[in-house]
């Protein structure tokens, strides 16, 4: 198994530490079809790109994308949940300069109001020492689907990772509004039993590398073994082949 595009990668525009063109180069090399440029949003913490760096981000992308014709570069954002009701920081204007949404829970990502941390982040705490409750469970689950079917989101990145979530109800979500989750080998997330629960759900996966590395854009080794051991094919894992990848928002890759 190879995945043939990486569609959530980093660059100095947030704390990756190459530019566009050095992560084009290495997808290129790689033999891969598609990479995204995919730096996290202004929520993050002095990394996140802010809204007035946005279009330098996209022009640099077009530039790639047009210099090395045999690969698509593709521009994105990974914004941040920051509020239990679905709340995210990019605008929907922000969304439409770019070829792809990327959304998920980042642990210091700056919240939408200061009683907002009392929610996902604290929960995200305990997390570190012990598994949340039923109840902050459900809580979580609850804002990460709202999340899904509030926003316009192409692929939900790293579900579960520091947030205790049911991963097979957010997956029920994603199936319904077409989004993809991502199965990532940065975070190893999410593990055996939460991937074959959320594709019984429905849900349909992207293999990304999460790389804030040039070198490791796509690799994406424990997430093809994770795959495999499972015996998955393009019909679940849709970066996989040359098969068209169809987003919510529109693009076709």
């Amino acid at each position: 198994m190879k995945i043939t595009a990486d569609f959530h990668t980093h660059t100095r525009y947030s704390h990756g530490t190459g530019s566009v063109v050095d992560n084009t180069v290495n997808a290129l090399s790689l033999g891969m079809r598609a990479v995204a440029i995919t730096d996290h949003a202004k929520n993050h913490p002095i990394v996140g790109v802010k809204p007035d760096k946005i279009d330098d981000l996209v022009k640099d992308v077009k530039a790639a994308d047009k210099e090395y014709r045999k690969i698509r570069v593709l521009s994105g954002l990974e914004a941040n949940i920051i509020s239990p009701r679905g709340e995210i920081d990019v605008t929907e204007e922000q969304a439409e300069k770019l070829d792809l949404l990327l959304v998920g829970f980042h642990l210091t990502a700056y919240q939408k109001k200061f009683t907002d941390y009392f929610g996902l982040p604290f929960n995200g705490l305990l997390h570190i020492f012990c598994k949340n409750s039923a109840k902050r469970i459900a809580y979580n689950t609850d804002a990460t689907i709202k999340c899904v079917l509030e926003n316009k989101v192409d692929i939900l990145t790293h579900p579960g990772f520091r947030l205790d979530v049911d991963c097979a109800a957010i997956a029920a979500a994603c199936a319904e509004t077409g989004t993809y989750m991502e199965l990532s080998s940065r975070h190893r997330i999410p593990d055996l039993k939460d991937l074959e629960a959320s594709l019984k759900a429905g849900a349909k996966f992207v293999i990304n590398s999460d790389a804030h590395k040039p070198v490791n854009v796509g690799k994406c080794d424990y997430a093809i073994s994770l795959a495999e051991e499972l015996g998955l094919t393009d019909n679940e894992i849709v970066n996989i082949s040359d098969k068209p990848v169809v987003f919510r928002r529109g693009l076709t890759v």
